[in-house]
């Protein structure tokens, strides 16, 4: 017999749905900032690629995710981005604050980066970076979508 404890208890398909709903919700939205921001390119895109990796941490293996992801996607890549600062806030971390400025003056049109980790595995945050690029006039290319990290 099932108690009333358990009734009120969320099923495990349904815990496991939730922020599988959300992420799918901000692929939805990074997927409309890149589609807008691409559609205002009339020559190649340029990119530069972006990793998050903490200050012991090699990044090549990240980089090489990203790289292999705007290659697919036939970006022109000319800066490599690697922030050393490990998880702090995005909106403290001076490469990305660097390539927002480098978005602005179009010098690049957006990031192509291995996950959504490089930005924040939390979803306010990432939704706020997405945003910022965005109003910046770029996008995020991701190398694994926000269902994978």
């Amino acid at each position: 017999m099932t108690s009333a404890l358990e009734l009120l208890r969320p099923s495990s398909v349904a815990r496991a749905q939730l922020p599988r709903c959300k992420a799918v919700e901000l692929r939805a939205l990074r997927e409309s900032f890149r589609r807008a921001a691409k559609e205002k390119v009339a020559g190649p895109v340029v990119t530069a690629l972006y990793v998050l990796v903490r200050p012991d941490q090699d990044p090549a293996a990240r980089l090489a995710l990203a790289r292999a992801a705007a290659d697919r996607a036939g970006y022109a890549v000319a800066e490599v981005l690697v922030e050393e600062t490990g998880t702090d806030d995005p909106v403290l971390r001076p490469r990305l604050a660097y390539a927002l400025t480098a978005m602005r003056q179009e010098t690049i049109h957006g990031l192509v980066a291995a996950s959504r980790v490089d930005v924040s595995p939390f979803d306010a945050p990432y939704e706020t970076v997405l945003r910022r690029l965005r109003s910046a006039g770029g996008f995020l290319h991701l190398a694994h979508d926000e269902t994978r990290l």
